[in-house]
């Protein structure tokens, strides 16, 4: 873990998730680059020109002023608790720029503050926070609600025991390790398992964690709400569920039941994008 994005319009939910990747960048070590899309100001339909004019000579105002204060003002703050920390001002309100400028980053994790959208304003409408969990490739964690002391103690891991989740473990091994987390491991099955298949799902459970450092514990559920009572249950600080690659055709119904918790939960939920 080394550069953590924290795209911010200066919004309270914005200001949340600019708190918890501070804290994961104390705990991790990593660089926190902070971005705001800012409106260009308006030309009166004239391009600007370098330099401050428009070519019909009418003065063109940068309206960016406060904008560029408040990333400082991120900055600081970020700086105050002995972590790297960088400003980035696009004059682009495109959401398509967050992806961009986490790409030219180097970025391994994009923290958003959200305020969730149910139902069916989520089918309709969605957020940006669940468009950049729809289309990006880089892991997303989703912040709803003010914490006022973030760590991470209890994760629950939402698995489908496929090989490529390794990857995702290992990135989740990063982040939860340094907390002395314990990574609660949980496969969702429609049909009661005897025995024999208990053990040879523990078994490729095992097989998936190996050397990690996190502590690993392993259980089952028969459907999405088990998902949310083991995470009430265990009073879990984060879920975790993994969608496939951006290329991949079946993206869209990995992704379909990260957005729906994502949207809905109102925990910490981190979504990471498998290769």
């Amino acid at each position: 873990m080394k550069r953590i994005l924290v795209p911010t319009d200066f919004s309270e939910c914005a200001q949340t998730a600019a708190d918890v990747a501070i804290a994961i960048a104390v705990k991790t070590n990593a660089e926190v680059y902070f971005l705001h899309l800012h409106a260009p100001a308006p030309t009166g339909g004239h391009m600007a020109m370098h330099g401050g004019g428009s070519h019909d000579g009418h003065q063109h105002h940068d309206c960016s002023g406060p904008a560029r204060a408040r990333l400082d003002q991120l900055v600081r703050a970020a700086e105050q608790q002995g972590i790297s920390a960088k400003p980035a001002l696009v004059l682009d309100e495109d959401w398509k720029q967050v992806e961009k400028h986490a790409t030219a980053f180097s970025i391994d994790l994009i923290v958003m503050g959200s305020h969730g959208v149910n139902g069916l304003r989520r089918i309709f409408l969605g957020s940006r926070a669940l468009q950049m969990i729809r289309h990006t490739i880089l892991s997303v964690l989703i912040i709803k609600s003010p914490i006022p002391d973030f760590k991470i103690r209890t994760v629950v891991y939402v698995t489908a025991l496929e090989d490529n989740e390794k990857e995702a473990l290992a990135f989740l091994d990063q982040l939860a390790s340094p907390w002395n987390a314990t990574i609660h491991l949980l496969h969702i099955l429609s049909i009661t398992l005897n025995s024999e298949e208990t053990n040879v799902s523990r078994t490729k459970m095992e097989q998936l964690t190996k050397g990690l450092k996190t502590h690993i514990e392993f259980s089952v559920c028969n459907d999405e709400a088990g998902i949310k009572k083991v995470a009430v249950d265990l009073d879990a600080d984060l879920v975790v569920l993994t969608t496939h690659g951006g290329n991949s055709l079946i993206r869209p119904f990995s992704s379909g039941m990260a957005e729906k918790v994502a949207a809905e939960y109102e925990m910490p939920v981190l979504i990471i994008n498998k290769k």
